[in-house]
């Protein structure tokens, strides 16, 4: 029996002695962690490319009255097209007050509280300096501002450059067709007095009778 149990013993412990052999012969197991990348995006910048996105309203919210400050005629008139081009709610042109006529020296866009952003850029599409924009008095240019949010009063400056040039070269052309149907009915009146000289008749002067010698009697 004890060489049974020796021997069981010895099995026993081959078996054990292997088990730990297999554990000390596996490498040691590594756990590698990938770093997490967070990827953020910036967001899209929108710049301006024209004067309407630098602020202020949209031109079709803004109201603009033009008002003629010239004894020029239809010089108001004349500033609508590019303002209603550029999309502003252009309401229909007047006359300035005489007492804004009268002291009306250069052009001047005026605005309401809130609407200074809008006179600027109306300004600068107009090819006015900053200089001139400024906020409407109480007493307007005008008798009515039909609730204007912009007024654009026009001066002798935008009246030029609208039109003054060709109302002066029409005024121009005007007194030159006078001054040549002038000359021609001064060359026609020239030509009937020549006619009328070459058509009289010359009168033929009579001979004159010959003297009579006294007779002399012997």
């Amino acid at each position: 029996m004890s060489v049974g149990r020796g021997a069981i013993l010895i099995a026993v412990a081959f078996v054990i002695g292997l088990i730990l052999l297999q554990k000390t012969d596996r490498a040691p197991s590594t756990t590698v962690k990938t770093p997490t990348v967070t990827v953020t995006t910036s967001p899209n910048l929108t710049l301006p490319t024209t004067p309407t996105t630098l602020g202020g309203h949209t031109p079709s919210s803004v109201k603009v009255l033009v008002v003629n400050g010239t004894n020029t005629a239809g010089a108001a008139s004349r500033v609508v097209p590019p303002l209603t081009q550029a999309g502003y709610n252009v309401l229909a042109p007047t006359d300035a007050t005489k007492t804004a006529k009268s002291s009306t020296r250069q052009s001047v866009v005026y605005f309401t509280p809130g609407y200074d952003l809008d006179a600027k850029i109306i300004a600068t599409r107009l090819t006015l300096q900053l200089t001139a924009v400024e906020a409407l008095p109480a007493t307007a240019p005008v008798a009515n501002t039909q609730e204007a949010n912009v007024l654009v009063l026009v001066g002798p400056d935008l009246a030029g450059a609208s039109g003054g040039t060709t109302a002066t070269t029409g005024r121009t052309t005007a007194t030159t067709a006078r001054t040549t149907a002038t000359t021609a009915r001064t060359t026609a009146t020239t030509a009937h007095t020549s006619t009328t000289r070459l058509s009289v008749t010359p009168t033929t002067a009579k001979p004159a009778k010959p003297a009579t010698t006294p007779t002399t009697h012997p």
